[in-house]
Parts: structure tokens; sequence; C-alpha cells
């Protein structure tokens, strides 16, 4: 129990940090919104559907999310020549700058937070960041369909 709270606690951390520099960068947009951007920046060009999926969201929520970023210039759409029933997304160059401005104000955060330990405290909360994130990855194709599962609901 004491390490699932660590962990939670955590998480709340990451997702203030998260927040925080999203709301710096833009007021106009959701963390989702956000999300949904970087996911089209990391796998350009890329489904609607895709994003849904690496989101575990539903089409429709990712749908409005996207339009929106399309509203603000931040995403293109355009119908997939090889499956005219999808639609492609693609970020626009103030999408892809939006995205490089968050990680360079989170990167900014993380560092300062981790100057605060000690060298060794660091290197194990570091190690122990790069473990956990291996075991994420591992372990997303098991907790993405519960996810989905749990959105639907």
């Amino acid at each position: 129990m004491r390490s699932t709270d660590a962990a939670l606690a955590v998480l709340r951390a990451m997702v203030t940090i998260a927040d925080a520099t999203v709301g710096r960068n833009t007021e106009q947009l959701t963390l989702t919104q956000f999300r949904a951007l970087r996911v089209v920046v990391d796998r350009t060009p890329v489904t609607m559907g895709r994003v849904a999926r690496e989101l575990a969201l539903n089409p429709s929520s990712v749908t409005r999310a996207c339009d929106k970023l399309v509203e603000l210039t931040l995403l293109e759409k355009a119908p997939n020549p090889l499956n005219r029933r999808e639609t492609l997304l693609a970020p626009t160059a103030p999408g892809r700058r939006l995205v490089d401005c968050v990680d360079r104000d989170r990167r900014q955060v993380l560092a300062a937070v981790l100057g605060r330990l000690d060298p060794d405290a660091r290197d194990a909360a570091i190690t122990a960041f790069e473990r956990f994130a291996d075991a994420v990855e591992a372990y997303e194709t098991d907790f993405r369909p519960l996810l989905r599962d749990a959105n639907a609901e």
C-alpha cells in the first residue's frame, strides 16, 4: 500500500507540473487537448483513431479535442488518401512550437525539482523513473484496454 501511495503522490505531482506547463504556454487548451497534440507531433501523420487508442479515450472525445486544435491552427486535418473513412492529422508549425515550449518548461521544472535532492537521492530517483517508465511501457498494452472500458461506462 505504501508503494502505491507513493506512486500516486508522484503522479499527482507530475500532473500538477503537466497542467502548469500547458497553462503557462496556452490558457486555451485542456490537458487532454494538449495530450492529443503531443501524440500528433510525435506520430505524424496519424489517424484520429490512433490518437484515441494512444490516449485511451473514446473517438468522439478525441474528435472534439482535435477540432479545437484545428480551430486554434495547431493541427491540420485531411482525408486519408488510402482510406477515405479515416482522417489524418498533422501539426502546424505553431503546434510544434507549442509542444517544444511546454517540453522546455517541463524540463526546467523537473531539473529544478531534481536539483533540490542530494546527488545520491537524485541518482536513485532518475534510476527509479527510468525503470518505472520501462515498466509502464511493458504493461501499457495490458492497462490501456481497461481504461477504454472504464471510459465507455
